[in-house]
């Protein structure tokens, strides 16, 4: 079984629904499209994609389609920044604000999406890591592997398999 139907059908479960493995040129694609969208602006400052970053770093990237009913790992997700003092965070619950910590934090603003863990993968690959992509990342994802609509995307990395599953062993319930 190949590594790309190993990963696939261990995410199947969290809500996976299609995905490959991405060539040299498209994680080059991916880390352009990343580095423009981090010079641009949100509501809550200069985005930085640390889990992406993280992605790109290791020798397999899974680019995933997942349905609307994708089940989140834990968060959190991303933190908001204002120099180097965390004013708050994005989680499973939301967005959480500590006003206390914004009134006193001086610097720039930025929302840093962090890198996102997959218990499923612990035992199945080395050094896995996954990484919600930024809205124009998401959009050339999308395109790559034909999403129609309603689709979201996720990228799936880690440096070696620990354990080949048999195709039996894979489709056990």
């Amino acid at each position: 079984m190949s590594i790309e139907r190993v990963m696939l059908s261990a995410l199947a479960g969290r809500g996976v629904v299609g995905g490959c493995l991405l060539l040299t040129e498209e994680r080059q694609r991916i880390k352009e499209l990343e580095e423009a969208y981090s010079r641009t602006s949100t509501p809550w400052g200069k985005p930085v994609n640390l889990g992406v970053m993280e992605c790109l770093k290791r020798r397999y990237v899974l680019a995933a389609l997942t349905s609307p009913h994708f089940k989140w790992p834990r968060g959190p997700y991303a933190l908001v920044k204002v120099g180097e003092t965390v004013v708050g965070f994005i989680d499973e619950c939301g967005f959480s604000l500590n006003a206390k910590a914004l009134a006193g934090a001086k610097g720039d603003h930025e929302l840093v999406i962090l890198p996102l863990r997959l218990p499923e993968l612990e035992d199945l690959v080395d050094e896995p890591v996954a990484a919600s992509p930024s809205p124009p990342t998401h959009r050339y994802l999308a395109d790559l592997l034909g999403c129609k609509s309603g689709c979201g995307s996720l990228l799936v990395a880690f440096n070696g398999v620990r354990q080949l599953l048999t195709e039996r062993d894979a489709y056990k319930e």
